[in-house]
């Protein structure tokens, strides 16, 4: 009687161990390096969802540091479900490489992206951004054909103020771009980083005059609750 107990004991921990190994390995994780990099901050992502997955139909924020350092997100909309998905120093390739593990899964409702900044200042010219982004915007459109999709302008910045011809180029050829899509929006928050005499506001921008503060941030966020009715 008690080996049988001992051995059915034995047989319950086994399965028990197998279950969780199934459970541990069985949520998606990149395994290897990849072609456009941020390996270990998409599988971060994807280690929350297997915790946590974010309800269906929120409204997903994602793109470069510009969105991953908005430390607000949260409290500034407030009045919506929102998913957080930035990440620093990332791209539009990056963004569509990465389209099926931190975009489509959610099904989200809306989505804001900004991108643009590392690009252009990569080298890569307005012609293949506004290429990646209408990928972006096919793709998602697949299999979300509902959803819609916000890009926000290409930000001027105190430290990348050789960039900005090639910003307004991309700006003007991405806002043609979603005039002619289905459910996309342009969201032009550059007047916004203006003082009265037409300077840059160097006081929204933190010591490296590249990513902007908590204060600039408010003011986008109180500008796209405006534009897009967030109430």
């Amino acid at each position: 009687m008690k080996k049988q107990l001992y051995l059915s004991l034995l047989a319950l921990t086994f399965l028990a161990g197998v279950t969780f190994s199934q459970k541990v390995s069985s949520y998606r994780h990149i395994p290897e390096k990849t072609p456009v990099g941020f390996e270990s901050e998409i599988n971060e992502f994807l280690r929350q969802d297997s915790i946590s997955f974010p309800p269906a139909r929120a409204w997903l924020f994602t793109g470069s540091s510009t969105i991953r350092k908005w430390d607000n997100l949260k409290t500034d909309f407030h009045e919506i479900a929102l998913i957080h998905r930035g990440f620093g120093g990332s791209t539009m390739e990056a963004l569509d490489y990465y389209m099926d593990y931190i975009v489509i899964p959610y099904k989200p409702f809306k989505i804001i992206v900004y991108e643009g900044d590392n690009d252009l200042a990569k080298g890569v010219t307005p012609d293949e951004f506004i290429r990646q982004c209408d990928t972006f915007i096919k793709r998602v459109h697949e299999k979300l054909p509902r959803t819609k999709i916000y890009f926000l302008a290409i930000k001027p910045s105190p430290s990348r103020l050789k960039f900005m011809p090639v910003q307004d180029e991309a700006n003007y050829k991405l806002k043609k771009l979603l005039h002619k899509r289905r459910n996309t929006g342009f969201i032009d928050i550059r007047p916004l980083m203006y003082d009265q005499s037409g300077k840059i506001r160097q006081d929204y921008f933190e010591s490296d005059m590249l990513h902007i503060t908590g204060e600039c941030y408010k003011i986008w966020a109180d500008f796209i609750k405006e534009r897009l009715q967030i109430r």
